[in-house]
């Protein structure tokens, strides 16, 4: 079956820049000097996610939609514990450097890519009443589309129902996307909102892709590994998360095809194992 792709757009969500189990570049030195360097195990997710924008570039895609949760922020449950620094105008600097690789890469055939940025989880935001994210999408020249976000991706006529994602999966992380899809089909049917194609979430950090008819749900993955906060130390195994991101192309019958590009053997820094 021949077809011509139209369109190719990059998804990427919670890169928890500045967390110390996420990934980092090699160095970032403030103003004041101080240097901080990455982990091996940052720097691993680092290395895979040059890989990444590397793919971008020979799949000449033309768009990245970021899905929020670009920052760690302050960490005030752990009190800090779990950053490299709690400044967050170090972390909007290295967010724009970091998704600037991906935006603006020098490498790729059709030049700068359009961005487009959802807002993520309050906690990670570091301030109240002001999205840093929003300061990164400035920074980019990219647009800001706030919580949520329904978009075609001309000349796409499909819509793509956009969101950090929030709630949570008593058991399966499956759940949590058909739970989404039914209640979805059920406002459709009662003419609440547009028919939607396409329904894309992070917040999770794993990988999860569900093609139905008339549907496409997909959930993120994510760009930082296990950490020994409370969230995840609910359930060592099911936060085991993927590391990664998605592309997904549209071609001129309006078909759409989700492809996901995961990091093998990811790092354990805060689970490694250990001799006695």
């Amino acid at each position: 079956m021949v077809s011509n792709i139209v369109r190719k757009i990059a998804f990427i969500s919670d890169l928890h820049l500045f967390s110390r189990y996420a990934m980092m570049p090699p160095s970032y030195t403030t103003k004041e000097g101080i240097t901080f360097n990455s982990g091996p195990g940052q720097n691993a997710i680092w290395e895979y996610f040059l890989e990444f924008c590397g793919i971008c570039n020979q799949e000449a895609v033309d768009t990245v939609c970021v899905l929020g949760d670009v920052m760690h922020g302050q960490n005030p449950i752990e009190m800090g514990t779990l950053l490299v620094s709690p400044n967050m105008d170090e972390q909007v600097e290295v967010g724009t450097f970091v998704l600037d690789k991906i935006v603006n890469d020098p490498a790729s055939p059709i030049g700068n890519r359009k961005l487009y940025m959802i807002g993520g989880s309050g906690y990670h935001k570091g301030a109240r009443g002001h999205n840093t994210e929003k300061d990164i999408c400035d920074n980019l020249k990219g647009k800001w589309l706030g919580a949520i976000a329904n978009m075609c991706f001309t000349p796409s006529k499909k819509i793509f129902n956009m969101s950090h994602g929030e709630s949570a999966s008593f058991i399966y992380r499956e759940m949590l996307l058909g739970r989404e899809g039914m209640f979805l089909r059920e406002a459709q049917a009662m003419g609440k909102i547009p028919k939607i194609d396409v329904s894309i979430k992070g917040h999770w950090h794993s990988f999860v892709y569900i093609h139905e008819k008339g549907m496409h749900m997909v959930q993120l993955p994510a760009w930082i590994t296990f950490e020994p906060s409370k969230p995840y130390l609910k359930s060592y195994g099911k936060m085991q998360g993927d590391i990664g991101g998605v592309i997904i192309t549209i071609d001129d019958k309006d078909r759409i095809r989700v492809w996901h590009f995961l990091m093998d053997n990811p790092p354990h820094i805060a689970d490694e194992v250990q001799e006695g």
